[in-house]
């Protein structure tokens, strides 16, 4: 795998060696290689989180003797090594918390923060670097193009990890090929751009990096003229105001936020603010980390404020009336509620 290869090649030896003689068990399904200063090596999978020994081996202990640890120094040297040995150059992205290398392969920076009024300016004492490693699945998003027109809107959601950057950008691909596609690439999640080089496919798509989603929106909407914008995480106040001007200039929107069911995607005030500027007909609600990418249901946001669903994983809904989706629910009695009226 190209993104386990670019992090094994900014690794010391006595790090990257055992990494490499376990990689067959764990790199089908490792998301996340995560160093931290004088603690154990640690390898998050879809399912399972792994330790390493010096020797190579994996194990689920997280205590005792002989477990592959990094050293301080070990750690600088690797920050060093992912800013090309010119931190200054990598400010802009640090100050966010990020580095962004080859293959799309992601490193989270943990340590001391150094800011001024302006926000942070630096970070130094680094504790940890988390290699987020980049899974692109193809035609992951046919399950929704199946189902409905994106055109209409689509606001994509679910707990961590589930799926969504995965899933927009394989929207933002494809449709690339059939409209005309901005990317509001806040945090260099969707295209993973590394010395002007996307690390993703995003086919035709045009991205903007590290914009704020408004000034993004705003700047798509002025210079692009996008059928179909695509962003990921939004959620913020701005974002809605954004979202109301860029719908005046006809363009769509495809975006994701965190929230672990319908319930709790109309609770939070500022989802809800999201949902109220009428940019989104379709609401689609991924399953869990265990099954990232796939489609739990899709609501459909009607007249009259209702919400009702024209997909279901369990049952096969589609396209049926909220009687028979009702009826459904009653005969398994399953706790959990397919048809939602606000």
């Amino acid at each position: 795998m190209d993104s386990l290869k670019t992090i094994f090649s900014h690794l010391p030896g006595s790090i990257r060696a055992p990494l490499e003689r376990a990689a067959p068990l764990y790199s089908s399904d490792a998301h996340e290689i995560i160093l931290r200063a004088d603690r154990p090596l640690t390898i998050e999978c879809a399912k399972q989180r792994y330790y390493l020994t010096q020797s190579g081996v994996l194990t689920t202990c997280g205590q005792g003797n002989g477990l592959l640890k990094t050293a301080f120094g070990e750690l600088v040297s690797v920050f060093r090594s992912i800013c090309d040995y010119s931190v200054y150059a990598r400010q802009n992205e640090l100050n966010h918390g990020y580095i962004t290398v080859g293959s799309g392969v992601r490193i989270g920076v943990c340590g001391t923060a150094v800011s001024n009024d302006c926000g942070v300016t630096n970070i130094r004492d680094i504790t940890t670097l988390s290699f987020r490693i980049a899974r692109e699945i193809i035609g992951c998003g046919d399950a929704i193009l199946s189902q409905l027109d994106p055109t209409d809107g689509v606001l994509i959601f679910g707990p961590p990890c589930c799926g969504k950057t995965t899933v927009i950008r394989d929207l933002a691909r494809t449709l690339s090929y059939r409209c005309k596609v901005s990317v509001i690439d806040e945090r260099n999640e969707l295209s993973a751009t590394c010395g002007g080089v996307s690390g993703c496919d995003i086919g035709m798509s045009d991205v903007l990096i590290g914009m704020r989603k408004r000034e993004g929106i705003i700047h798509a909407v002025r210079s692009l003229s996008p059928d179909v914008i695509v962003c990921d995480e939004a959620g913020e106040r701005s974002d809605a105001d954004a979202l109301v001007s860029a719908l005046r200039c006809g363009a769509a929107f495809i975006a994701t936020v965190h929230a672990r069911d319908f319930d709790d995607l109309q609770s939070r005030t500022l989802t809800r603010s999201l949902l109220d500027t009428g940019a989104f007909r379709f609401l689609v609600m991924l399953a869990d980390r265990t099954r990232a990418g796939e489609v739990k249901a899709i609501y459909e946001r009607r007249r009259g404020c209702e919400t009702a669903v024209v997909y279901d994983r369990r049952r096969r809904v589609a396209g049926c009336g909220a009687d028979a989706v009702v009826a459904a629910e009653r005969k398994d009695k399953d706790p959990e509620r397919l048809y939602h009226a606000s």
